[in-house]
């Protein structure tokens, strides 16, 4: 779908990804407790800044428009999405949010790969690096979890 669009549908697409995304992490949040609902609440702050700084981006880009609504869940959530709505430890649901982050970034590098606006394409491959990062620093919590520590 993602490889049809343009500049403007396909900064539109990632910034209704990443206010999804935070919606769902605020979702974890409040369901978990602990160190994990710390993680997700971080997250959902995470990516509403993700959003925001691709909005102003779009406005610069895209003066005088808006961007289009996607009616879709998040690419990088969605294999895991249903999955993370059931999830019942704080190690499960850190365990779908690591799947998450790293699909996360193979979306943003191909998307950096797709378009042609060199500011957007840039700003793709920032995301796909703090993706990485997250992944990281959600593994190390994971591990602390896990080891019962």
């Amino acid at each position: 779908m993602l490889k049809n669009l343009n500049g403007y549908e396909l900064l539109s697409y990632a910034i209704c990804n990443e206010e999804c995304a935070a919606e769902i992490y605020e979702w974890l949040s409040e369901r978990l407790e602990g160190e994990a609902s710390e993680e997700f609440r971080r997250l959902a702050a995470e990516k509403k800044k993700h959003a925001l700084r691709m909005r102003e981006l779009f406005s610069k880009l895209y003066p005088n428009r808006e961007p289009i609504k996607f009616n879709a869940p998040p690419l990088d959530v969605l294999p895991v999405c249903s999955e993370m709505m059931k999830a019942k430890s704080e190690e499960e649901a850190l365990s779908l949010a690591l799947l998450s982050e790293a699909l996360g970034k193979t979306l943003y590098m191909k998307l950096a790969r797709m378009v042609g606006d060199e500011k957007i394409r840039l700003l793709f491959e920032e995301l796909a690096g703090i993706k990485e990062e997250t992944y990281k620093h959600l593994l190390e919590v994971y591990e602390f979890l896990s080891s019962g520590s």
